[in-house]
């Protein structure tokens, strides 16, 4: 995920730059069912395209490509 996202906190085999992404399944009921919209590990960002640009490392050439996308071509990706 890269430095930004890293909290030198091993656990087991894990390093503190080392996390499991969770499944996006069922993610547009994430506020109705958690009554917040705080993503990420720690919950440090608001919003889907928030935690796409915080991520880096291994991530960093999806981000970029968010990132090259038009503001409606954002809005679709997260709406779909």
């Amino acid at each position: 995920m890269g430095e930004s996202l890293a909290d030198d906190s091993s656990e087991f085999l894990a390093s503190g730059r080392e996390w499991r992404a969770l499944l996006l399944w069922g993610v547009g009921l994430f506020e109705a069912v958690n009554r917040h919209t705080s993503y990420l590990h720690d919950g440090r960002v608001r919003n889907f395209t928030e935690a796409i640009i915080w991520h880096d490392g291994e991530a960093k050439a999806s981000r970029d490509r968010f990132l090259e996308l038009s503001e409606q071509q954002r809005t679709e990706l997260i709406t779909f």
